[in-house]
């Protein structure tokens, strides 16, 4: 008896993936969850450089809250990591971003996931109205600009599934009495992973970017320190130590060692 109605179960099965699996499957499929803090990877190419085949990478943090029907966005686009190997070099006192698909080695995935740190120049906050079936938007941009006023507006979406989200950026910049300029940046979601702790996908700007992207969700307390040092402030740090020790002078203050790098032609 057992084994006929196995049989039975299978055969309902069969039946029911040919008529209708692509929707059951999808229907399977678990929404993603965005709230909490995200650190977002690039890698892209870009048409409209000198160097259109070079492999670049970009980075940032996300953090999105649901508050009542409404979802924050926030962005920081200055990420701090206290390794940042693979990301920026050393130039004689600066740093330079390094070409490439840079992708970040144990330790940096530990700060990932501990929560990384930004610098707040740059931060970008939008509210979003909406809902997962219609799709999230922070609405339309200023009324008609004057012919003697320029305007810049950003639109943020969040559209797609829920299983699979796709993030829009839509900015506008014109007047009266010129022809709008817009860009457009997008990222589609195309798989899950990690539970839902990873989004993979592909990412377009302005028709001349094109790439991927991926999400990888940080600490689980979501919060972000404002106070990160940029990668140029602490390159500035380790020389400041390293002519410490060669001066032999431990408690020398930046400013002096400031005054003594210009002296020596290696300031900024």
């Amino acid at each position: 008896m057992a084994g006929r109605i196995a049989v039975r179960l299978r055969r309902a099965l069969v039946i029911a993936l040919a008529l209708g699996g692509p929707a059951l499957l999808a229907g399977a499929a678990a929404a993603v969850d965005l709230d909490g803090t995200w650190f977002v990877l690039m890698h892209y190419r870009d048409e409209a450089t000198g160097k259109p085949q070079q492999l670049r990478w970009d980075d940032r943090v996300w953090k999105f809250e649901t508050k009542g029907n409404e979802i924050v966005w926030t962005e920081y686009p200055i990420v701090v990591f206290n390794d940042d190997t693979g990301r920026f070099e050393d130039t004689g006192g600066h740093v330079a971003r390094i070409l490439g698909a840079w992708e970040p080695n144990a330790g940096q995935l530990a700060e990932i996931s501990q929560g990384l740190q930004v610098n707040p120049r740059g931060t970008k906050k939008k509210t979003l109205k909406g809902s997962d079936a219609k799709g999230w938007s922070s609405g339309g941009g200023s009324s008609a600009a004057s012919a003697g006023y320029i305007t810049y507006t950003e639109t943020w979406k969040i559209g797609g599934s829920p299983e699979k989200p796709v993030f829009t950026r839509v900015d506008v910049l014109g007047s009266g009495s010129a022809d709008s300029m817009e860009g457009k940046t997008e990222y589609t979601t195309q798989s899950v992973e990690s539970g839902g702790a990873v989004l993979q996908g592909t990412f377009e700007r302005d028709g001349t970017r094109h790439g991927t992207f991926r999400l990888i969700r940080g600490g689980t307390t979501g919060l972000v320190a404002a106070d990160g040092k940029t990668p140029n402030q602490k390159v500035r740090e380790r020389i400041q130590e390293r002519l410490r020790e060669e001066l032999g002078k431990p408690d020398a203050t930046p400013e002096e060692l400031e005054k003594l790098l210009r002296e020596r032609g290696d300031a900024e």
